[in-house]
């Protein structure tokens, strides 16, 4: 197919799940004849407008895809890519990138924006937090920042407190402006993983990382496929188009009383899901195509005036 292709660049400012960019690249450029570059190769120290107006006048690139660990230099390239590339389409809005980097960011906006999603009551400080535990409500405290740089996944998450004794005790090495306070729903052995490329949407689950167990069997360790329920799809969608994603992950709990979305990650790295791979490289290539034949529409129109 690539042979018959007209050869286009798309870019990448990625720094995270570099195994799976390198992966997307292989296909694109196999099947589509798209040439991936990443435009991060030398860190953010020397990101800046001048670098990136270099390497745009060096590849006339049509796509652009921002998939970054959660740092404070990040502002950085969202101040630069709106500077230079304003024009440029871009998987996954620099927005919701911007928004998914934070737990209360993301929470605040779905809970602003997402009126019959179901959410965990967030505590935006810890006077909210004491209060709901004297009420009797179990806590679980987490990092704020969703993707730190070289922390595995389980030491992202703190702990349960179940009183202020415990809380106290959890956050003693933490500043406030560095934890994310969620209510906890109780003890969950697994829990479920949407994924989510363009209108696709599949569900897996996963065992739950508050229950360390080293005695798990390999059946017990796997991602098996779960239907997912219709609403919840929807629902889930929904949070995409209003965030401006379209590669998106959401982790969901089951309840007595109902689906709790419990934490959402912005193009997540799909190592679970074995298709994932082709049906991103797919996604985007048919987001250039619609992306040029509205173009070249536009462009018919004009010529008609």
């Amino acid at each position: 197919m690539a042979n018959n292709l007209k050869k286009l660049y798309i870019g990448a400012i990625c720094n995270r799940d570099i195994e799976v960019l390198t992966k997307i690249k292989s296909f694109l450029l196999k099947n589509y004849n798209i040439a991936l570059i990443n435009f991060m190769k030398t860190g953010l120290d020397s990101f800046n407008a001048k670098y990136l107006e270099k390497r745009l006048k060096k590849y006339p690139v049509v796509f652009l895809i921002v998939k970054l660990t959660t740092q404070e230099e990040n502002e950085i390239v969202y101040k630069t890519v709106k500077q230079v590339s304003p024009n440029i389409t871009i998987l996954n809005s620099l927005d919701s990138v911007k928004i998914c980097e934070s737990r209360k960011a993301t929470f605040q906006y779905i809970e602003g924006n997402c009126k019959k999603v179901n959410i965990p009551k967030t505590y935006n400080t810890l006077q909210q937090a004491d209060s709901a535990l004297t009420h009797g409500n179990e806590i679980i405290v987490k990092l704020d920042a969703h993707n730190i740089p070289n922390l595995p996944k389980n030491e992202r998450i703190i702990g349960i407190a179940k009183n202020k004794e415990d809380l106290l005790a959890l956050i003693n090495d933490y500043n406030e402006s560095e934890l994310f306070l969620q209510e906890y729903l109780g003890e969950h052995d697994s829990v479920n993983k949407a994924y989510v490329i363009g209108q696709w949407i599949v569900s897996i689950t996963s065992h739950n990382r508050l229950h360390q167990n080293d005695n798990l069997s390999p059946l017990e360790l796997m991602h098996i496929r779960t239907l997912i329920d219709e609403k919840l799809k929807r629902r889930i969608m929904r949070i995409g188009r209003k965030l401006g994603m379209t590669i998106y992950g959401v982790d969901y709990i089951n309840t007595k009383d109902g689906d709790f979305i419990v934490d959402i990650n912005d193009f997540p790295s799909f190592r679970s899901i074995p298709e994932g791979i082709s049906l991103i490289a797919d996604h985007v290539y048919n987001i250039i195509s619609m992306r040029e034949q509205l173009n070249k529409g536009l462009i018919k129109v004009k010529s008609q005036y």
